[in-house]
């Protein structure tokens, strides 16, 4: 009964964006009232620049608060509302005011392009600074940027942005090289000015008599106590909506 209640919830809320020649045919929805018309119309056009350049739909749906539906879910039926299934892919930026939360939902094509993980993580550190700031102009730019350079990367390179693909081993081996004869170049030196110490000829030189030795060695333990901690299922590790038509990922800000 929940489940339906929650559906119900979430069709309400997106009604208006369903309905053709209203608001919902723009690509930036401000229900919450966050930008003045300049700035929204500004915003649009920046969004619009992306889309034809990649041949995808961003979006910047912004909400007073999303009832009962978690923010991942009704960001998913955003992005299923104005998606274009004709197109290269399709993301949404949802801000829900009222707990302060973000969360960009991303159709598996988009997904391919901007990750989960490594994707939504720097599109995510390019706008956040600003919408801590309360400045949402300057953080929905920065989304539109952001989008636009992780698009720009798996143009170029063919495959999404990750970090770890910045790993350059030819650097990594001169890098060792370099270490290695500096740190051997110091020890020689550091040798050569210990001149009050000698090797000794033989191995029992360096052998105290009168130190203490252990003739028996055992360990005897009394009692144990085990605790176990039952491991996570993959499902409760999840996002909170991700699914197989769905990618993306959010938090609060």
């Amino acid at each position: 009964m929940k489940k339906y209640l929650r559906i119900l919830a979430l069709l309400v809320l997106l009604v208006g964006m369903a309905v053709p020649g209203s608001a919902a045919s723009a690509l930036v929805l401000d229900q919450a009232d966050l930008l003045r018309p300049q700035e929204e119309k500004v915003l649009q056009q920046s969004l619009d620049q992306v889309n034809q350049k990649y041949q995808v739909r961003l979006a910047v749906v912004t909400v007073k608060n999303t009832g009962n539906v978690k923010p991942g879910e009704f960001a998913n039926g955003v992005l299923d509302k104005i998606k274009d299934s004709r197109l290269k892919g399709n993301m949404v930026l949802l801000l829900s005011m009222k707990d302060r939360d973000w969360y960009i939902s991303t159709d598996n094509n988009m997904r391919k392009m901007i990750t989960d993980k490594a994707g939504i993580k720097a599109l995510s550190g390019k706008f956040l600074p600003a919408l801590k700031k309360n400045n949402y102009p300057k953080a929905f730019g920065q989304y539109a940027k952001g989008a636009d350079e992780l698009l720009a990367y798996y143009q170029k390179e063919g495959k999404p942005y990750d970090p770890a693909n910045a790993f350059n081993p030819l650097a990594l081996a001169i890098a060792a090289a370099v270490s290695l004869g500096i740190g051997f170049l110091v020890r020689r030196i550091l040798i050569g000015q210990m001149n009050n110490v000698m090797p000794a000829l033989e191995a029992g030189v360096y052998l105290d008599r009168d130190s203490f030795q252990l003739e028996e060695d055992s360990d005897n333990y009394l009692y144990m106590t085990v605790h176990r901690k039952p491991k996570k299922s993959s499902e409760s590790a999840k996002a909170d909506s991700t699914d197989e038509d769905h990618g993306g990922g959010g938090g609060k800000f």
